[in-house]
């Protein structure tokens, strides 16, 4: 991937720093093609980081660097202000957190664990699909990366809950 970012540019230290603050960097686990639509049999997972923010600079930035999707929520508190938020997930959340996790701080064991899935999310499109037949058709995901994949999605969930001691 490219960046839009100089080389030595401080940039991905102050968005590294921007995430560690008022971010979130986790990994979603949906069900929905397997309850709703019938015609999955496994769970997918996503690397996601999101970040939001009262003022639109910082999300800006990061939109205008990593892509992604930028919206508004709603206040975080009755009499507070909409949010500006920023997210990017999959390839592109991958992309960031490499592009950031030297410069992070506070959120290096919450990148590191979205790295990892991606590694195995790789390892489990190699072991699906197969080249050779004229197209590539997939198969069922393998049970035991199925089984890594619920690991990091419930250190995930570990590593970002609120109050006392994650792990």
């Amino acid at each position: 991937m490219t960046w839009r970012i100089l080389e030595g540019d401080c940039s991905l230290a102050y968005m590294a720093g921007i995430i560690d603050a008022d971010g979130t960097i986790g990994i979603k686990r949906s069900t929905y093609a397997m309850r709703r639509r019938g015609d999955a049999t496994q769970p997918v997972f996503s690397e996601r980081v999101c970040v939001k923010q009262v003022t639109p600079e910082a999300i800006d930035l990061l939109h205008e660097t990593f892509d992604g999707y930028r919206f508004m929520a709603g206040p975080g508190s009755r009499n507070g202000r909409p949010m500006h938020g920023w997210q990017v997930t999959d390839l592109k959340a991958y992309g960031c957190l490499l592009a950031v996790r030297p410069y992070l701080r506070i959120k290096v064991a919450q990148a590191e664990n979205c790295i990892a899935l991606r590694e195995v999310k790789e390892r489990s499109k190699r072991a699906r699909v197969a080249f050779g037949r004229g197209h590539a058709g997939a198969a069922v995901r393998p049970l035991e990366l199925t089984d890594e994949m619920e690991a990091f999605a419930e250190r995930a969930h570990l590593l970002n809950r609120v109050g006392g001691d994650a792990l």
